[in-house]
């Protein structure tokens, strides 16, 4: 009695396992002889008692692999060919990330996404990527997937840019400009895809300057002038130096800073020279921002000489007074001041006022007539600065021939061209040119005054040429060819 509780307490133990040993529902084998044996098929011939496979431990409504119930199914009120819970096996639940799936033939399948959800990497499970919009929509430019499709604003999906925003004036760098569907900074939008040569701000869709802020050559601003808000360019400018050492120069785009312009040096006119010592010549030579200078260490060192009058001693022009710009064979036009200078025609046409502030302006002033004298006549005194015979050859007067060759020719000729000399060394006291002096000997009928001219012209004859000759006048407003003059100074030049 004992033993059959034992096999009892065994069998309910085992409930519904199959024992694995025994494929038939029994415990034991055969024999050769197709009998059966107690031996449990091993042929020791001991014979045990048939075992029972199941027993049942209640409904089967768990699906747990097992035969519940022993009605011979495994799970029988599962369907695992359909049950999206247990498809396939027990527990095996068709599931995924944002997705729809259905169990077909024991094993699942993906029907759809979840609203708002794309299914775009075929290796990650389910529907990975969110929909920005919902639902979704047509593809526009601004940096957001409208059409859930996992690209933003690509091109084939965009919309015609709009149109007429841009600036595109033909002969310009803007000329053809459209939009496109850029990001710039943070911000996805159209823009106007403008050419570097434009000057806009990135930002905005049509952001050009109000006003060129380049200088470079290029019309930045599209209004058809380049660089207008540079309106120094083309202007003449300088190197900051004075006189002939001044450099002059154009202003133009800085290549190295195109904010700006810069004076472009290499433009011609190059500088005349460096400073040298001042002469007379309309050009400021010392560089020292003051031309021909009057004064100062640096005036102009005149040709002067020194004549003794009584028991003074006055130094006079030793050429008859010229412009700073007069050439050998141009009078020029400056009126700065008179030089005594060589090989230039002299100054002529000038009033008595003229002469007198031509002189002032060289520190000097018009000659007395004891002066002019002295300087002309020298000690003892002598009727022509050369002698006291006349000579047509040693000065241009009426009779010298101032164009060799053919008839007589009566003009005017270059400072020291002649060997028409006084003892001190002055050159043309006697022909050339008249000179104004400073001797008033009268008025006219409307109160003008008048001067003494002397020294005679190149149409003088020889009486008129002496150096006491003083009949020669003239009001002081008179403006001849023929009249001229020369400077006198109380110190030394």
């Amino acid at each position: 009695m004992r033993a059959v509780h034992l096999a009892l307490a065994a069998l309910a133990l085992a409930a519904c396992d199959v024992n694995p040993f025994d494929l038939n529902g029994r415990t034991g084998g055969t024999t050769d002889a197709g009998t059966t044996t107690g031996d449990g098929g091993n042929g020791d011939g001991a014979a045990s008692p048939d075992a029972a496979t199941c027993i049942p431990r209640g409904p089967d409504t768990t699906c747990n692999e097992l035969d519940d119930d022993c009605n011979g199914t495994v799970d029988d009120t599962f369907d695992k060919q359909h049950d999206p819970a247990n498809c396939g096996t027990c527990g095996n639940r068709c599931t995924a990330p944002n997705a729809q799936l259905q169990c077909v033939s024991g094993a699942c399948q993906f029907i759809d996404c979840l609203p708002g959800f794309k299914d775009l990497d075929p290796n990650v499970p389910g529907c990975e990527y969110a929909c920005p919009i919902f639902p979704p929509g047509t593809e526009d430019c601004n940096g957001v997937d409208e059409d859930c499709d996992g690209k933003v604003d690509e091109a084939v999906d965009l919309p015609a840019p709009p149109q007429g925003l841009c600036r595109a004036t033909p002969g310009t760098p803007c000329a053809g400009t459209a939009m496109i569907c850029a990001t710039r900074g943070t911000v996805t939008t159209w823009y106007c895809d403008y050419p570097a040569a434009v000057e806009f701000d990135p930002s905005v869709p049509n952001g050009i300057l109000l006003h060129e802020q380049k200088c470079d050559g290029q019309d930045g601003d599209c209004d058809g002038v380049p660089d207008d808000e540079f309106t120094d360019l083309g202007q003449q400018c300088d190197n900051g130096a004075k006189g002939v050492c001044q450099d002059l120069g154009e202003r133009q785009c800085d290549p190295q800073d195109p904010s700006t312009t810069y004076c472009n040096l290499a433009v011609l006119p190059d500088p005349l020279s460096g400073a040298t010592s001042e002469t007379c010549n309309g050009l400021d030579d010392d560089c020292n921002g003051t031309v021909d200078d009057a004064t100062g260490p640096g005036r102009v060192i005149d040709a002067m000489a020194p004549v003794t009058i009584g028991a003074a001693t006055i130094y006079v022009d030793v050429y008859e007074a010229a412009r700073p710009d007069a050439l050998a064979n141009d009078e020029g036009i400056a009126t700065d001041r008179a030089c005594s200078i060589p090989d230039v025609l002299p100054w002529r046409g000038a009033t008595y006022a003229g002469a007198v502030a031509a002189c002032a302006a060289a520190g000097k002033r018009l000659c007395t007539s004891a002066e002019w004298q002295g300087a002309c006549a020298g000690s003892p005194a002598s009727a022509y600065p050369y002698g006291d015979v006349f000579s047509a050859a040693a000065c241009n007067t009426e009779l010298h021939d101032g164009i060799p060759g053919g008839a007589d020719d009566d003009v005017l000729v270059p400072t020291g061209a002649l060997a028409c000399t006084s003892d001190a060394g002055i050159f043309d006291l006697s022909g050339n040119l008249k000179e104004w002096t400073n001797d008033i000997t009268g008025v006219t009928a409307d109160g003008t005054n008048i001067a003494v001219l002397r020294g005679g012209a190149y149409d003088t004859p020889a009486i008129g040429a002496t150096c006491d000759f003083r009949t020669s006048r003239a009001a002081v407003d008179t403006v001849l060819p023929t009249i001229g003059f020369r400077c006198c100074k109380d110190t030394a030049p």
